[in-house]
């Protein structure tokens, strides 16, 4: 039992660790949190599992549109509440982004309606079992899906000459446009990245609970916020890491002790870090650290 605890612990995480990367990427890029991301997840999802569901669309067709969903909705907020606000003031983008954050859900609801969507089992035939240990097929894609995703955004911001543009304006944004780099090209980029990623989260947070709501997206974005403060802001390696402890976390507090107290004990997790170690339990990335 706790075995099986543990898997459902480590893949709920690995959606969180999606989402918690789109933060990362923000932040990294701009020093700002983009609080519309949960709301661009969860337009994506619900996007998605329509098509799914209704119009019979295959599952890796309606997946791919979530990632371009996400990565239009990223963009537009980009331009919205981040790309013609002054730098002097800081808190504007985060109150326009969450401003966003409601249009989309008001949008949602008002196109859509406020029920719950249903995302259909894909590989329903498929079961795994070792032991006590069963692994659904739907929770190997949601595994395999997130690694990869994860996997392909290291090898983009470590081997390719765009993904070296992103981490130079995460250093330095003034000394990265000196030397040539397209500042502002490179920052669309990071957030159409980002929210291709939250695009990802939402739908295979969808596929893992087969239901989708239009009212999760801040509950996601809060989700989020914890766990790149768990791992440390700016920091992609311990944003995984932290997302897959508190995916675990939650499912354990879910099994053993009540749903009641799920998010409270991630909270209480969250407070106890910051008292002891502010930075978060991994070390700020040097650009992100020197400048935030």
């Amino acid at each position: 039992m706790l075995i099986q605890q543990l898997v459902n612990g480590v893949l709920l995480g690995t959606t969180f660790a999606l989402i918690a990367l789109s933060f990362n990427l923000v932040v990294g890029a701009l020093d700002r949190l983009n609080f519309a991301l949960g709301e661009t997840a969860m337009v994506s999802a619900i996007c998605a599992a329509l098509l799914v569901s209704q119009a019979d669309v295959p599952f890796v067709v309606a997946f791919v549109l979530s990632l371009l969903i996400g990565a239009v909705v990223a963009a537009l907020t980009y331009l919205l509440s981040f790309r013609f606000v002054s730098p002097k003031y800081h808190t504007a983008p985060i109150l326009s982004s969450l401003g966003v954050g409601l249009v989309i859900t008001s949008l949602v609801t008002r196109t859509f309606g406020s029920d719950q969507r249903r995302v259909p089992t894909v590989l329903e035939d498929v079961r795994f079992e070792l032991g006590p240990l069963v692994v659904t097929g739907d929770q190997l894609i949601i595994l395999v899906v997130a690694a990869l995703l994860t996997g392909l955004l290291y090898v983009f911001l470590n081997r390719t000459t765009w993904g070296t543009a992103i981490r130079g304006v995460s250093d330095d944004a003034d000394t990265s446009g000196l030397l040539g780099v397209p500042v502002q090209r490179v920052i669309l980029l990071t957030f159409v990245l980002s929210g291709a990623l939250a695009g990802a989260s939402g739908l295979l947070t969808g596929l893992s609970f087969h239901t989708v709501s239009p009212f999760t997206g801040f509950e996601t974005t809060l989700t989020a916020l914890m766990v790149v403060v768990l791992g440390g802001l700016g920091n992609i390696t311990g944003g995984v890491i932290a997302a897959l402890l508190i995916g675990v976390v939650e499912t354990l507090t879910v099994a053993y002790v009540s749903a009641t107290f799920r998010d409270l004990l991630v909270f209480i997790l969250v407070a106890v870090t910051l008292v002891v170690r502010p930075q978060g339990l991994f070390t700020r990335q040097s650009g992100v650290a020197a400048r935030v």
